[in-house]
């Protein structure tokens, strides 16, 4: 009577997981849209002004690579072990 209990909570919560873990992954990815979205907004600004327009272009290729790295390891982790828990199943 235990076994049919165990294998459904079993199961239910290798569903939750791959549900956490994909919308963690789908998130992070929106995420890092949305920051580099409005992080151009500024840079874009700091690109028209004389003093800072030589710098701008460099630190945004700067921040923008730190950015992605950051979110796109997060979804790839995210995904890395949502795959480790279907084949849990």
């Amino acid at each position: 009577m235990n076994k049919p209990q165990t294998q459904d909570n079993r199961q239910w919560w290798l569903g939750f997981f791959d549900f956490a873990f994909e919308g963690t992954a789908v998130v992070a990815t929106r995420l890092e849209q949305v920051h580099l979205s409005i992080a151009d907004e500024t840079f874009d600004v700091l690109a028209r002004v004389p003093i800072t327009n030589t710098i701008s272009e460099p630190v945004r290729e700067l921040h923008h690579g730190i950015s992605r790295l950051s979110y796109r390891t997060v979804a790839s982790a995210a995904r890395l072990l949502n795959r480790v828990g279907q084949h849990a199943r």
